[in-house]
């Protein structure tokens, strides 16, 4: 009867509670009050591009200063494209489901193989305000892990990274990953399909927008790098001078890429991947609360089956989802963050030199009981 008892709780925990937590989600969207990352940036910009006009704004449009506005790579605009020949609840469905999907899938190609984790992911706050802003988060932490499952094929690896770096330039610590642990044939690869993605890209759309696009990037991170969860915007809430907090930001970021680097050189491939993954939440000017579902990979590689540092995320269920809100909250996610990347470090999994393979083998009968 307990056992009974238990595996109700169980099913209801990590199966239910998961599934309705993102109908919810799903919901929001359909109703129009959510998803504005697609709706307002992605989708005019797709629209502009197939007008032939610019899809970036103008330095001074107000959805530079409301953080609406579209700044990512042409590449993105493009690929989103097919989306606007829908009616818009159902493209706003249909890209939720995508990054919805990039969950499981992500795990699975980590090699995890148990199915509570699974469930637990999809409760994590970042991740549902990934798929409730409809950001690419989760495809960015798909391509973390795409990176990681081809780090030996200089092909598949180095396409990747290359490629998600021109959709979206977060990734680029793993570029230094590379080059630490001499998969230099990946890196040149990695390389070259950015910067053809990038000049292919602005090329479609006649170079609008380059002049200008460094000066909109400053922009926007002079309006809203202050309101993300970074050290820099909780030193500032901290009554920090703008250098000072810029430059405990910096020795964070510096100290995290160096630490990737130097774990990676001494043999120790996946803690130096995980350090590196940290790191581009780190180094980004401007961090909002789905940034952290990055963090999935992270706790992947450490743990592939359900253990406590699967439940360190939960923690950011007080934060806000699109700005960061009191200090506290502010301080907070990022203890919250940096815990999950500590016990991740420490976890005995993260130093084991299982090979993939090996950890992609089902259980036996004997490790299911356990």
């Amino acid at each position: 009867m307990k056992r009974a008892a238990l595996n109700v709780g169980m099913v209801a925990l990590f199966g239910v509670l998961p599934l309705f937590a993102m109908g919810v989600v799903v919901a929001d969207l359909a109703a129009g009050e959510a998803g504005w990352a697609f709706r307002e940036a992605f989708l005019t910009a797709a629209d502009a591009v197939l007008r032939g006009e610019n899809p970036y704004p103008a330095l001074t449009d107000p959805a530079v200063a409301r953080g609406t506005a579209y700044v990512y790579p042409p590449v993105t605009a493009l690929l989103v494209t097919p989306f606007t020949v829908l009616p818009e609840v159902v493209a706003v469905i249909g890209f939720a489901l995508i990054l919805i999907a990039a969950v499981p899938i992500t795990l699975a190609i980590l090699g995890v193989r148990d199915w509570r984790c699974y469930g637990l992911a999809l409760l994590w706050p970042p991740v549902l305000s990934a798929v409730h802003v409809e950001n690419i988060t989760l495809l960015v932490g798909l391509a973390a892990a795409l990176v990681w499952r081809f780090r030996d094929r200089p092909v598949g690896g180095g396409l990747t990274l290359g490629a998600s770096i021109a959709v979206k330039p977060l990734l680029w610590p793993l570029g230094l990953w590379l080059a630490a642990t001499r998969r230099l044939r990946a890196l040149v690869w990695s390389i070259s399909v950015g910067v053809i993605l990038l000049l292919g890209s602005w090329a479609v759309i006649r170079f609008a927008g380059l002049v200008e696009y460094r000066e909109l990037l400053r922009r926007l991170s002079k309006v809203m790098d202050e309101y993300g969860y970074s050290v820099y915007a909780l030193a500032l809430d901290l009554d920090v001078s703008d250098l000072a907090a810029r430059l405990v930001w910096a020795i964070l970021a510096v100290g995290l890429l160096v630490a990737s680097v130097v774990v990676a050189r001494r043999g120790d491939d996946r803690r130096g991947f995980m350090l590196a993954v940290a790191a581009t939440i780190a180094c980004s000017p401007i961090v909002w609360l789905h940034y952290f579902a990055l963090l999935l990979v992270v706790v992947a590689l450490a743990e592939p089956r359900l253990g406590p540092v699967w439940f360190v995320p939960l923690l950011m269920y007080f934060s806000e989802e699109i700005t960061n809100g009191t200090t506290f909250q502010t301080a907070m996610t990022i203890a919250a963050a940096a815990l999950t990347v500590a016990v991740a470090l420490g976890t005995p999994s993260a130093a084991s030199g299982k090979s993939l393979a090996m950890r992609l083998r089902p259980f036996s009968p004997a490790e299911r009981s356990h």
